[in-house]
């Protein structure tokens, strides 16, 4: 998470947590003295005993110049931290996000405290977490009970959670995927481990598990998946940079406008690109990476220029002729499919 943070070079005086839990992200922005201008910080939960437990913790390490306050309130009710909309700069949620209800009041909420041209930076478990011991509990359930019911929390996966960003009103999101795979001695081990991380789900209306199931469980789990006499369990985590709508930032093009397409770089080029984009995403402070970057990508602009010479366009999409806007009327793709009748809204 500090490490995506750090991606984004602005200063951010007033930062809130939504699903604090343990306080991990505050106590290690601490200790790594990564503030990015922190004046404020606002740490919620909906666990008054976990809040003062963290204060407890950290309270001894606070920087004197930064004011830290604690909320102890639900994401998912309307209004729920009390604050004014637009004044927040950032919104933090640390692998708390799987545990809301309602995710989209979740984001919504965030959203309208943020600035203009804010952003929220979350993580969250992906869709195929723990798959191994979903497909055993069902098999076993099914073997046993004749049926299958849920032990393990729900997740999203990445086009929903795509979807789900969009549609709460945020920009310009980017969503990566981080898949970690975990070894353990038994599946016994793994369900400790889970207890003790406090991820066991919480169903409301969940089936407690009987002797027979879980044994058929760990059978399956160790007939399916062990090797080397460990048994695997995948966790995927994915990590959310979106902004608040502003009216400085990039508009996307309109749909067509594309003159000149990515085939007619040649490979050497390609290779090229691929390799200072890799560079500059393991060193993005270095000078001499951002130096080559913007060298290469001057080189490959004054190389599209001269490919669009040759074929009569224009590399200033506002000089395009009349011959060539006509070409680039004909390119235009047509409009999405949309049901109903075409008076429908």
């Amino acid at each position: 998470m500090l490490e995506r943070r750090a991606f984004v070079k602005r200063d951010t005086p007033v930062v809130l947590e939504i699903g604090a839990h343990t306080g991990w992200y505050f106590r290690h922005m601490i200790e790594k003295n990564q503030f990015h201008g922190l004046k404020q910080y606002i740490q919620t939960d909906i666990s008054e005993e976990r809040l003062n437990r963290n204060y407890n913790e950290i309270k001894h390490i606070i920087p004197s110049d930064v004011e830290y306050v604690q909320l102890c309130c639900d994401e998912e009710l309307p209004d729920p931290f009390g604050i004014p909309e637009r004044s927040v700069d950032m919104v933090v949620s640390c692998l708390s996000m799987h545990w809301v209800n309602d995710l989209e009041t979740a984001y919504v909420n965030a959203r309208r405290i943020l600035k203009r041209d804010g952003f929220i930076l979350s993580s969250m478990f992906g869709g195929n977490t723990l798959y191994e011991l979903r497909g055993c509990f069902s098999m076993a359930q099914t073997e046993v009970l004749g049926g299958v019911s849920s032990h393990i929390s729900p997740m999203i996966d990445g086009a929903g959670l795509s979807t789900l960003i969009l549609q709460t009103g945020f920009n310009i999101p980017t969503i990566d995927l981080d898949r970690h795979l975990l070894l353990y001695k038994t599946p016994f081990h793994l369900m400790e481990h889970l207890s003790l991380m406090g991820e066991s789900a919480c169903h409301l209306q969940r089936k407690p598990l009987n002797r027979d199931v879980l044994l058929a469980t760990c059978a399956c789990y160790d007939v399916m998946y062990r090797r080397s006499n460990l048994i695997p369990a995948t966790f995927e985590i994915f990590h959310v940079i979106a902004w608040s709508p502003s009216s400085t930032q990039m508009k996307p093009l309109p749909r067509g406008s594309g003159q000149i397409p990515l085939a007619s770089w040649n490979s050497k080029n390609k290779e090229r690109l691929e390799g200072v984009l890799d560079e500059y995403a393991r060193n993005p402070d270095d000078e001499t990476t951002q130096a080559k970057a913007q060298e290469l990508f001057k080189q490959l602009q004054e190389e599209s220029a001269e490919l669009m010479a040759q074929k009569g366009l224009s590399a200033h999409p506002n000089n395009v002729d009349g011959e060539g806007k006509a070409k680039m009327l004909i390119k235009k793709p047509a409009p999405p499919f949309q049901q109903g009748n075409s008076g429908d809204v």
